[in-house]
C-alpha cells in the first residue's frame, strides 16, 4: 500500500513534477560571452569554467561546442576581433611591406596564443586579409598565385617561429633553460665537442628574439623573392 499526502494524487505510471528549476538556455552567442568573461580572469580557459560561468552541466556546453578545442576556436575567434587592421602598403616596396605585415601577425599570436592552434582558419576565416594581401602583392607586380604562394609561405615561417618562441618564453618562466641558453653553456663548458658551432662565435646578442625574427623574415623574403612570379623589380606604392 501506498501512503502519499491528503489532497495529492498521482496517476499510475506516470512521474511526479520536478521541484528542480529549468536548466538555462544556452546558445553560442551566450557561450561566446562566457568566454570572454572566463578568458578575462584565465591564463587557460576550461569546460568546467565556461559551464559555472552559464549555469549549466558541462554535457549541456559539450553538446554546443564539442569540447575543449571548441572554446578554444571561439576564443581564438573573439581574439581575431580584437586585431587591428592589416598594415598599409602606401610607402613601402613589396619586401619592406612583408617585414611590416610579418611583425603584424607575429604581435597577433604572441598577444593570443591561441590563435596558433588554428592559424589561418582563425585570422582569416572569411579570406578577407587573404584577397587583400593578395591585390596588394598583385599592385607590387606578383603574378597572383605567386601572391597567394608567398602568403603562404610567410604565415609558415611565422608560425614555426612563433611556436619556439612561446615555448623558451614559457622555458624562461618554470625555470628551465631554453634550448639555444643550453647551447650557449654547452659551448662555454665543452668547446671542442661542438667544434663547427664554436667557430660561429655566438653572443648574448644571438639570443635576442626580434633580431632573430628579422633574420629569419629576411630569408623568407630572399625566398620568395627567387620564385616564378615575383616581381623582377622593387617599387614603392603611392
Amino acid at each position: 500500500m501506498s501512503i502519499t499526502k491528503p489532497g495529492t494524487f498521482t496517476q499510475a505510471g506516470t512521474r511526479g513534477k520536478s521541484k528542480r528549476g529549468r536548466t538555462p538556455s544556452i546558445d553560442m552567442d551566450k557561450i561566446a560571452h562566457a568566454v570572454r568573461k572566463v578568458s578575462l580572469d584565465e591564463t587557460d580557459i576550461s569546460m568546467k569554467d565556461v559551464a559555472d560561468h552559464l549555469g549549466v552541466n558541462v554535457t549541456t556546453l559539450y553538446r554546443h561546442v564539442g569540447g575543449i578545442d571548441g572554446l578554444r576556436r571561439i576564443r581564438a575567434s573573439l581574439s581575431r576581433n580584437d586585431l587591428p587592421p592589416l598594415p598599409d602598403a602606401t610607402g613601402h616596396s613589396w619586401s619592406s611591406w612583408l617585414c611590416v605585415v610579418a611583425e603584424y601577425y607575429r604581435s597577433a599570436l604572441l598577444q593570443h596564443p591561441d590563435l596558433l592552434d588554428f592559424v589561418q582558419a582563425a585570422l582569416d576565416p572569411d579570406f578577407i586579409n587573404l584577397e587583400k594581401e593578395a591585390s596588394i602583392l598583385v599592385e607590387f607586380g606578383f603574378e597572383p598565385r605567386a601572391a597567394l604562394l608567398a602568403h603562404s609561405f610567410l604565415i609558415t615561417t611565422i608560425t614555426g617561429y612563433v611556436q619556439q618562441e612561446l615555448q623558451t618564453i614559457e622555458d624562461t618562466r618554470s625555470g628551465y633553460a631554453p634550448y639555444y641558453s643550453r647551447l650557449f653553456q654547452n659551448l662555454d663548458a665543452h668547446p671542442e665537442r661542438l667544434p663547427t658551432l664554436s667557430n660561429v662565435n655566438l653572443s648574448q646578442r644571438d639570443l635576442d628574439r626580434d633580431l632573430n625574427f628579422k633574420s629569419i623574415v629576411t630569408y623568407a623574403i630572399a625566398g620568395i623573392a627567387s620564385q616564378k612570379g615575383a616581381p623582377k623589380r622593387q617599387q614603392t606604392l603611392l
